[in-house]
């Protein structure tokens, strides 16, 4: 059997493959899919070495030029807040506001889980507070966006989404009468690009355009 080699963060591989292995399995039942787990620069060293195929992540100018990339889609970055804290910090209020971008200046005695600085995202975010003078009350940083909403959901922070995360937020509702509200960021205009990352000196392996089409199916539908 043959094998196509795909790379994404660890984040990324938990909210997609699974359902994608299971995708890719009946579109392609002769090839078999190995999943590689790094950072966004792992799997660009690992694409130039030829240890992987193919691999969807963000990318830096520092990339190999060897390294070919594709717009995946453009991802967003959304406020997560429960219930309980929307309520307890007199926020309900502006639930409706909030629907055409969360203001963060009325969230800054909230407590809030972020991610790691170095991530493009957090970049962002941090340029649009220190751009509208913005300090939030940060009480747990770590790299997974998942925990962050469990967290959330515990009414022990607010927390940021990525668009990627969306589907494991709505799994969290399902199961909760403390719903997690999801909002934009009134202000944040820029987005984080996810890009499909090949070798442009190697030969795409069997498989490897079916898994592109059913990974693009798989990230248009995670707003809607």
């Amino acid at each position: 059997m043959k094998t196509l080699r795909v790379g994404t963060t660890e984040g990324r591989f938990r909210m997609v493959m699974p359902e994608l292995i299971g995708e890719f399995g009946r579109v392609c039942p002769s090839v078999r899919l190995e999943g590689s787990i790094g950072s966004a620069d792992v799997l660009r060293e690992k694409l130039a070495d030829g240890e992987i195929d193919i691999a969807f992540s963000g990318i830096t100018p520092t990339a190999p030029e060897c390294i070919e990339k594709e717009l995946l889609f453009d991802e967003r970055l959304f406020l997560v807040i429960s219930d309980n804290l929307l309520s307890r910090y007199n926020l309900t209020k502006y639930r409706d506001e909030f629907k055409n971008g969360a203001d963060l200046r009325l969230l800054q005695d909230i407590p809030f889980c972020l991610s790691m600085p170095n991530l493009h995202c957090m970049r962002i975010l941090d340029n649009l507070l220190k751009r509208e003078g913005i300090g939030l009350d940060v009480i747990h940083t770590s790299p997974h966006f998942d925990l962050h909403q469990e967290l959330a959901v515990r009414d022990y922070a607010a927390c940021f989404c990525l668009t990627m995360y969306i589907p494991h937020l709505r799994a969290i509702n399902e199961k909760t009468e403390n719903k997690l509200n999801l909002f934009s960021i009134k202000g944040l205009e820029e987005t984080n690009p996810v890009y499909i990352l090949t070798n442009r000196n190697r030969t795409l392996p069997e498989g490897a355009r079916e898994f592109e089409n059913l990974l693009r199916i798989c990230c248009n539908s995670l707003e809607q």
